[in-house]
């Protein structure tokens, strides 16, 4: 929805600054008919899975997710003049899982990212995301801004419902965001990244097998 409203506002500034271009309108047609199919099936699998349905797992290249996920979202990049950093490592294992609700896990990571920076009135807003596999099956994907970061207190609550920062939010997102990952039997967390700001993680099992640990 929210990537629906931001080529609605790119469109009437077109049109207010006298751009009547109809290839670039018809393009933001486009993705406001694509983002508004995306939205329906989000929405039908959150019902399916909050109904104890089946998911649709398949074997998914995590970085094909992310760049779908900041193609979505690139109305709200553009908007909020967001640099993004991609670090996506190569050769990277498969997940199984449902494509649509990791998508949906991450958009809202990259759009709490986009809100957080874009409280700040100075200094450039920089997004990083970046996946690497680990040693025994998981992958990783980062998400990281240059906002003020989370608050060390806050940091264990944040996925809980209704816990927000924002003057507006339900504190829904991040706790629908755990669900989903917990569901792919992966994990969710929140710290700091290197250079400040919110560094978010997901942590998701490989579909391919992998060596086990050595024993202790």
């Amino acid at each position: 929805m929210s990537a629906i409203l931001s080529n609605v506002d790119a469109a009437e500034m077109m049109l207010d600054a006298g751009d009547r271009g109809s290839a670039e309108l018809r393009r933001i047609l486009n993705d406001i008919r694509d983002d508004d199919l995306r939205a329906s099936e989000v929405i039908r699998k959150l019902r399916n899975l909050l109904r104890k349905g089946e998911s649709d797992f398949q074997s998914l290249d995590l970085n094909d997710v992310v760049r779908e996920v900041l193609e979505l979202a690139r109305g709200d990049l553009v908007t909020r003049n967001v640099v993004v950093v991609r670090e996506l490592a190569q050769d990277l294992p498969h997940v199984r899982g449902d494509r649509v609700q990791l998508q949906q896990v991450l958009l809202n990571l990259v759009l709490n990212a986009c809100e957080a920076m874009g409280a700040q009135e100075r200094g450039e807003r920089k997004l990083r995301i970046a996946t690497h596999g680990e040693p025994y099956g998981n992958v990783v994907a980062a998400v990281q801004d240059s906002g003020p970061g989370v608050p060390f207190d806050m940091r264990d609550r944040v996925f809980e419902p209704f816990q927000t920062s924002k003057s507006s939010g339900l504190g829904l997102g991040l706790a629908i965001c755990r669900t989903l990952v917990m569901s792919h039997g992966g994990r969710v967390w929140v710290g700091e990244g290197e250079s400040g700001g919110a560094l978010f993680q997901i942590s998701l099992p490989s579909g391919e097998e992998r060596p086990a640990p050595p024993s202790e």
